[in-house]
């Protein structure tokens, strides 16, 4: 049993009123009784099942002839509460519609009773019941394991009992109840049927037991209870058992396996054998292509039970090449003396049964459908739950320390992921961001090196958390705290007796979502240590008024650990919306805010002029920096105001100018003040505007994913296609990532990475290889798919060179990186991480287009 910390819950639904009512003690012989009862009546104003988010819904309406004294309403089952409404004046009539709301930690749930009674001053009454069904997963369980519907017995022999209960205030009791109960004995010393709980009371507990049946034919029940802190009771369903006669038993088990459709080499098969004898022997076998592959079964005889459940894994590690189409049986013997034995005669698929050839490359002869139904396919990588659940937003992997860091900002910590021992960190890093969003590795050179520590996106403030993740300290090193850009028009007005200058600001105090590092070399390979960059997109406040409302902006931020502010430098990428001047552009003035201090960054001197309506970027703006970080590249996802999206690239390897230099120059011309002038910080790595318009012009719809090779010559946005880009965002080649029941492309599916070497161009010349010179079976691109595969492409001529199956679609982040033995290839599914090591996969294209020349 798990044991929670103690906790109580206030139920405040009693509406109470008090009134003073008078008798006449006099004889009135001129007044007659009043003999007729109201007239009450519920109903339930969002359906018989409701969610808890949305309240506990229902109408009441009563009426009477004189007059109505009150209106008691009384909950049962899942709720345990008393709602009563007492009239002062004469109320004939009463129509209200109820909700009554729950927080959020609330344990209520389930099936719910309310008995809705009306009286009248005389003291006649009426009454009315409905039932409603609570939705809340906080709610009391009760579920019962064993035995299952379809269960047998015979006289003599055993039944298992499994009943589990949870709330998340706590369990005070647990049980069970038979009918008949004369049908059954209980052999334990002394005999029990439900427990009782005293504090500190555990939020799941269980209860098991094994029963005898007595009668030799016949039919009896058995439900699972429960009773929660509040004292609500939920109960699980009701399983009839069959008891039938052993003599001379011949017949078979009833046999039956429950698996997934796709399965990992690792996964759970799950066998049921129920039998009026009991069960002996149960198991499972597997074949392929006619061959036998593993058969394993285990003796429960000791149990003496007629319904046998067990769980295997199918323990298939090794079998190579993968994916493999399997057959899957459940296999069972019982006690009779003459040992019947048999294998699946029902089965449960899970989610259905798979096509032949579902899998690219997997044929077969067609099967028939009892055939069909036991054939499942085994599929590349393990999957291991993420520990405690929640969602990841982006995952970078530390080959150093052979580690994947996953952020959760749903459970606010860096999750840690050992490779090695293919399990999660307890805990992971706890206490880093408090909504730890994108992450990126700390930059050591431009080949590639990094040291041992992350920078994380804090999307619950302003702010970058850099963490120290060696095993030894796993903590925070310190918080950046990032500033404030208010992106402002300029306008020179003229009034009577002269000009005034208009300033309109608009304040973009966002907080960082994604994030990617670079940094700048001083004369070798070695970062600087005062020029490692994250450059950063955000995620918009509520606050952001129009045009930046639901819009982002894309941001840079010097990476140094001080507390001297000349030292610090922050920069927002004006340079990727910068036009020509004409009408419905303005002039562009940006500045910046840190601490006590600001500073004009972007003069109006500079004569920067923008299409302020479209200038904001969409609310979930991808980034990923080259493997050398050397490079970095963005893509507008999410809301966008533009009808196409927007990439944008970066390069560090260019210089930054204008900072410290104050530009003056419009200063007294044409009436204009001092307010114009400022400094002009000019980032000449970031993709001018031009590069960027000029993707758009050759491009589909929003952006879902982005990826960049190691050099950063080979980017790869997924919209509408894959578009292959070079670093000034040409475009050079498009692929299709198709599902299995469709010939259209997939478009909005997440997840896509290049091979770890790949350090290929997407254009240029064939000589030695296309798009420059290495092994050939590194320039490709993994692209997932929403059925669950994931497609390999070649980045050069964008053509298809496979599918790896998985059993999962990818419905997170994808990452490819490299340890001392290969490549491994992670992903986010909704069951957990996947991670699979990855074959060598040949490029049969290295040098041309099929039918075309070099």
């Amino acid at each position: 049993m798990r044991h929670a910390r103690r906790g109580t819950i206030l139920w405040g639904l009693v509406v109470s009123a008090l009134a003073l009512w008078g008798c006449e003690t006099g004889r009135n012989t001129g007044i007659q009784r009043d003999n007729t009862s109201p007239a009450i009546l519920l109903t339930n104003s969002a359906g018989d099942t409701q969610d808890i988010g949305g309240g506990l819904r229902f109408n009441v309406s009563a009426v009477d002839n004189l007059a109505l004294k009150s209106i008691r309403l009384t909950f049962s089952g899942g709720l345990i509460a008393q709602l009563d409404t007492v009239f002062t004046s004469q109320v004939k009539t009463y129509a209200v519609s109820r909700t009554l709301t729950f927080g959020g930690s609330s344990g209520a749930g389930g099936n719910i009773q309310i008995i809705g009674r009306a009286t009248d001053g005389a003291g006649n009454f009426a009454e009315d019941t409905i039932f409603i069904f609570l939705s809340n997963v906080q709610a009391l369980r009760v579920t019962m394991i064993s035995p299952q519907p379809g269960a047998l017995a015979s006289q003599g022999s055993g039944i298992a009992v499994d009943i589990q209960a949870a709330q998340n205030t706590g369990i005070t009791k647990i049980g069970f109840l038979v009918a008949p109960r004369a049908s059954v004995s209980d052999p334990t010393t002394p005999p029990i049927d439900s427990i009782v709980y005293a504090a500190p009371l555990a939020d799941s507990v269980e209860f098991v037991d094994t029963l005898i049946v007595l009668p030799t034919t016949g039919t009896f029940n058995i439900v699972g209870f429960a009773e929660d802190s509040a004292g609500r009771r939920g109960f699980s369903n009701v399983v009839t058992v069959t008891i039938q006669s052993v003599a001379n038993d011949v017949t078979k088990p009833t046999v039956a396996h429950k698996i997934a459709a796709r399965v990992e080499v690792d996964d759970t098969v799950t066998v049921r054998a129920t039998d009026a004898s009991p069960i002996a022997w149960i198991g499972f076998r597997v074949d392929t292509n006619g061959a036998l592959l593993s058969f394993d079964t285990v003796n429960v005889a000791a149990g003496n039970l007629t319904d046998v459940t067990r769980r295997f894994s199918l323990g298939l590690q090794g079998l190579s090449p993968l994916p493999r189409t399997i057959v899957v049986r459940g296999y069972a013997c019982d006690a009779a003396a003459a040992r019947n034995c048999d294998y699946t005669n029902s089965t449960t698929l899970l989610p259905s049964p798979p096509h032949p050839g579902y899998v690219a490359g997997i044929g077969g002869p067609s099967l028939s459908p009892a055939g069909l139904i036991d054939t499942v396919i085994v599929v590349n990588g393990i999957t291991i739950p993420l520990p405690g659940g929640g969602r990841i937003a982006d995952a970078i992997f530390n080959a150093n320390l052979n580690e994947l860091y996953l952020t959760n900002p749903v459970r606010q910590r860096i999750e840690v992921f050992q490779v090695a021992t293919t399990s999660f960190l307890p805990g992971g890093i706890p206490a880093a961001a408090s909504k730890p969003w994108g992450i990126a590795l700390w930059p050591r050179d431009t080949l590639g090196n990094y040291g041992d520590s992350i920078v994380v996106a804090d999307a619950g403030g302003t702010q970058l958390a850099v963490i120290d993740v060696r095993p030894a300290v796993r903590r925070l090193q310190w918080r950046q705290d990032l500033p404030n850009f208010l992106i402002q028009t300029y306008r020179i007005v003229q009034i009577a007796g002269g000009f005034r200058e208009e300033i309109t600001g608009h304040d973009v105090s966002d907080r960082p979502q994604y994030v990617a590092t670079v940094c700048r070399a001083a004369g070798g390979t070695a970062c600087s240590p005062d020029s490692i960059y994250a450059l950063y997109s955000t995620t918009p406040t509520v606050s952001s008024d129009n045009p930046f409302s639901r819009r982002a902006t894309l941001r840079m931020e010097k990476l140094i650990n001080t507390a001297n502010p000349a030292l610090l430098f922050g920069k927002l990428f004006w340079e990727i919306g910068a036009t020509t001047n004409s009408a419905g552009t303005d002039t562009l003035r940006i500045e910046m805010i840190r601490g006590n201090t600001s500073q004009v960054v972007l003069s109006a001197c500079r004569g920067i002029t923008v299409d302020l309506a479209t200038f904001g970027l969409g609310d979930s703006t991808y980034a990923r920096n080259s493997g050398n970080f050397t490079h970095a590249f963005f893509g507008e996802g999410g809301n966008i105001s533009t009808q196409f999206a927007r990439v944008m690239a970066y390069d560090a390897r260019d210089s930054i100018r204008g900072v410290g230099v104050l530009n003056n120059s419009c200063v007294g011309i044409g009436g204009r003040t001092t307010r114009a002038q400022g400094e002009d910080h000019v980032d000449f790595g970031m993709s001018p505007a031009v590069n960027v318009s000029d993707f758009i012009s050759n491009t589909g719809i929003h952006v879902s994913s982005v990826a960049t090779n190691f050099n950063g010559l080979t980017n790869v946005v997924r919209a509408d296609s894959l578009y292959y880009l070079d670093a000034d965002l040409r475009l050079k080649a498009t692929s299709c990532t198709l599902s299995t029941t469709s010939t259209d492309c997939v478009t909005g599916a997440p997840g896509m990475d290049m091979n770890y070497d790949h350090t290929f161009a997407p254009g240029g010349s064939c000589t030695p290889s296309c798009g420059g010179s290495g092994n050939v079976n590194n320039r490709i691109l993994f692209a997932a798919r929403p059925d669950g595969n994931i497609d390999v492409f070649d980045t050069y001529h964008g053509l298809f060179l496979g599918s790896i199956a998985l059993r999962d679609p990818i419905t997170g982040p994808l990452r490819v990186a490299k340890d001392a033995t290969g490549q491994l290839l992670f992903g986010i599914t909704n069951s957990g991480l996947v991670m699979i090591r990855l074959p060598t996969i040949v490029n049969p294209y290295p040098i041309r287009r099929p039918g075309g020349s070099p």
